[in-house]
C-alpha cells in the first residue's frame, strides 16, 4: 500500500466519506429521531387520505351507502395534522444541516490551526478557505434535507406499493414496470456526476484563490499596472469553473429529465390498464381514483429522489474532501511523554540543525549555535545564507530550551515560552489594544504602556484617532509597515515569553528611529534569551554576540563590537558601513 501524503492527503472515496457523515448525522440524533418520526407519519397521513377520498367515491358518492361529511371531515383534519407535520419535519432537518454544517467548519477550522507550516505552503489560501465555506453548503442541504426527505420518499414509494398490491396486484405490476429504468437511470447519474461534482469545488478553490492574491496584493498590482494581468487569470479561472459546472450541467440534462419523465409513465399505464378495468367493472371509480392519487402523490417523491442523488453527489465530493485533511493531513504532534520547561531564562540549543526545501538543495548544514540564559545572539549573513530558516523552520536535528528538547514540551507551553516577531508581522482586525495583549489578555495596563514606550508605539499610539481603542483594519493596513513592526515588538514584550525570536524586526524603521529604539530594547529585553536575524548593524548593536551564517554553516562568533575590528566574514559584511559612518 503506498504511504498517503500528510501534507497534500488524495480526496475520501463515497462509502468512507458516506460513513463519516454519518458518524456526524447520529451527533444530531435527537433532531435526526424528530425529523424522521415526522416523515414516518407525514408518509402514513399521504397514503390514509388517498384511500379515504376513495372509500368517499365508492360509498358516499356512487352507492350513497354513507353521508359524505363522514369522509370530508377526517380528510381536512388528516390534511390539517400534515401541514403541522411537514413544518416540523423541515424544521428539525434545517437545524440537522446547519449544525452539522457548522460542526465541520469547527472541525477545519480548528485543524487548520494545528496544521504545520509545510501544510501551508503547498496549499493555497484559496483552496484552504474554499474548504471551510463552499464546500460545506451541499453537504448542509443534503444532510439535513435530503437524507430525511431521501427516507420519507421511500417509505412513500414502500407504502404506495403495498397499498397498490392490496387493491389490485395486476395493475400495480403495471405500474412498477418503470422502476427499474427509474433505478439504472439514477445509478448511471451518480456515476457519472460524482467526479465532475468534485472538479466543481476545486476550481472554485481557484476562483477563491485568484480572487484573494488580487486583494491581498491590490497595492502591486496598481502599482505596476497589472489589472489586466490579474483580471485575464481571474477571468481563466471563473472560466474554468463555468465550463466544469456546464459539464455537470450536461449529464444532469442528460439523466435527470427521465428521472422525472418515467414516474410519468406509470401515471399513463395506470389510466389505460386502469381505465380498461373500470369500463369492464372489475375496478371501481374509487380504487382507479385511488391508483390516480397515489401515482400522482408518488410523482414527487421519485422526482425527489433524482435531486437527493444529485445533491447527495455534491455533498459526497465535497465531504471527501475536507474528511481527506481532517484525518490524513499531519498535525502538529503532542509529545508521548512531556516535560517542563525549568524556570528562570532558557539557555537555547541548536544541535546539528539542518533545512533542506522541498525541491533543491540544503539551506541548513548542520548548524550547532547555544544562546545561554538571558544573552541576545544576532544571526547575520548575505542574503539566502539561511538566517530566517534557521529561526522558523528547521526540519532536522535537534533544539532545545532549557536543556529540554522541543519536541518533548506540549505545544502550549512552548508558546507561551517563545514569541516571535516576523519580517512582516500580521495583525488583526481588532482595536490596537487587543492586538498588544493578543498573547496575554489579562495582562496589567501598566505593563502594556511599558512595552509599548519600549518599543516605540507610544511614539504614535497617541495620534491615532481614538488611541489604543483604535480599530487596526485587516493585516495592519492603516498602519505603516515601520509601525507594524513596533506594535509586533510590544506584542512580544506583553506576552512575558522568556525567548524572543526576532526576525529582521526594524527592517521597515528608519536609522535614527532604530537606534532610539535599541537603546529602549536593551533594558525592556533583561532576563530574556534572544535571537535576532538581521542584515542591519545599527540592530546588531542590540545584541551581546553576533554569528555570521554562510552556505548553511556558522563561520563566525563574537562579540561584534570586536568582530567588527577583524578581518573575518563580519567585518567583510559591515566593514564599510562603518566606515561610511
Amino acid at each position: 500500500m503506498n504511504a498517503i501524503d500528510q501534507v497534500n492527503p488524495p480526496d475520501y472515496a463515497l462509502w468512507p466519506t458516506m460513513r463519516r457523515l454519518l458518524r456526524l448525522w447520529r451527533e444530531q440524533w435527537r433532531l435526526v429521531a424528530l425529523g424522521l418520526a415526522c416523515a414516518v407519519a407525514y408518509a402514513t397521513i399521504s397514503l390514509t387520505i388517498p384511500i379515504l377520498i376513495a372509500r368517499a367515491i365508492d360509498h358516499a358518492i356512487v352507492r350513497h351507502n354513507r353521508p359524505l361529511w363522514e369522509y370530508v371531515v377526517p380528510i381536512l383534519a388528516l390534511a390539517v395534522v400534515r401541514l403541522a407535520i411537514n413544518f416540523t419535519r423541515r424544521y428539525a432537518t434545517a437545524r440537522v444541516g446547519v449544525r452539522i454544517e457548522a460542526r465541520m467548519r469547527e472541525l477545519l477550522y480548528g485543524a487548520y490551526l494545528r496544521f504545520p507550516r509545510a501544510f501551508y505552503d503547498r496549499h493555497p489560501t484559496g483552496q484552504v478557505v474554499s474548504r471551510a465555506t463552499n464546500d460545506l453548503y451541499p453537504i448542509r442541504y443534503f444532510i439535513g434535507w435530503g437524507m430525511v426527505q431521501g427516507a420519507q420518499s421511500l417509505m412513500m414509494i414502500v407504502g404506495a406499493g403495498i397499498v397498490l398490491t392490496i387493491v389490485n396486484p395486476l395493475l400495480a405490476l403495471y405500474t412498477a414496470a418503470s422502476m427499474p429504468a427509474i433505478g439504472l437511470v439514477a445509478w448511471l447519474f451518480a456515476h457519472k456526476v460524482m467526479p465532475i461534482s468534485r472538479q466543481v469545488q476545486e476550481r472554485k478553490g481557484d476562483v477563491t484563490e485568484a480572487a484573494d492574491e488580487s486583494v491581498v496584493g491590490i497595492e502591486m498590482v496598481q502599482a505596476f499596472g497589472r489589472e489586466e494581468d490579474v483580471r485575464g487569470r481571474f477571468a481563466d479561472k471563473a472560466t474554468g469553473v463555468r465550463d466544469t459546472v456546464l459539464r455537470q450541467a450536461g449529464v444532469e440534462a442528460k439523466h435527470l429529465p427521465g428521472l422525472f419523465f418515467l414516474p410519468t409513465l406509470s401515471v399513463a399505464i395506470v389510466v389505460y390498464f386502469g381505465g380498461r378495468r373500470v369500463i369492464h367493472g372489475s375496478l371501481s371509480y374509487g380504487e382507479f381514483a385511488l391508483f390516480i392519487q397515489l401515482l400522482l402523490q408518488l410523482v414527487w417523491p421519485l422526482e425527489a429522489l433524482g435531486w437527493i442523488t444529485n445533491l447527495g453527489q455534491r455533498a459526497l465530493a465535497s465531504a471527501g474532501r475536507s474528511f481527506a485533511w481532517l484525518e490524513h493531513v499531519a498535525t502538529l504532534p503532542e509529545p508521548a511523554e512531556s516535560r517542563r520547561l525549568p524556570d528562570g531564562p532558557l539557555e537555547v540549543r541548536f544541535e546539528d540543525v539542518r533545512f533542506r526545501y522541498l525541491s533543491g538543495g540544503e539551506v541548513l548544514r548542520g548548524v550547532d549555535l547555544v544562546a545561554a540564559p538571558g544573552e541576545i545572539v544576532a544571526v547575520c549573513g548575505p542574503t539566502g545564507s539561511g538566517k530566517t530558516s534557521l529561526l522558523n523552520l528547521p526540519t532536522g536535528g535537534r533544539v532545545s530550551l532549557g536543556g529540554v528538547d522541543v519536541r518533548d514540551v506540549p505545544i502550549a507551553e512552548l508558546r507561551q515560552a517563545v514569541a516571535i516577531v516576523t519580517q512582516r508581522p500580521i495583525l488583526f482586525s481588532v482595536p490596537l489594544r487587543d492586538n498588544l495583549t493578543a498573547a496575554r489578555p489579562d495582562a496589567p495596563w501598566d505593563e502594556v504602556l511599558a512595552a509599548c514606550e519600549a518599543a516605540g508605539v507610544a511614539a504614535f499610539a497617541e495620534e491615532l484617532p481614538k488611541g489604543y481603542d483604535t480599530l487596526i483594519g485587516e493585516r495592519g493596513v492603516n498602519l505603516s509597515g515601520g509601525q507594524r513592526q513596533r506594535v509586533a515588538l510590544a506584542r512580544a514584550l506583553v506576552a512575558g515569553a522568556r525567548v524572543i525570536v526576532l526576525d529582521d524586526p526594524l527592517s521597515a524603521v528608519d536609522t535614527l528611529t532604530e537606534r532610539n529604539l535599541v537603546e529602549r530594547l536593551r533594558p525592556a529585553l533583561a532576563g530574556r534569551t534572544v535571537l535576532v536575524a538581521t542584515q542591519r548593524l545599527s540592530t546588531i548593536e542590540l545584541a551581546d554576540r553576533a554569528v555570521v551564517l554562510d552556505d548553511g554553516r556558522i563561520l563566525e562568533s563574537g562579540p561584534p563590537a570586536q568582530l567588527i575590528l577583524g578581518t573575518g566574514p563580519f567585518a567583510a559584511l559591515f566593514g564599510d558601513e562603518v566606515r561610511a559612518a
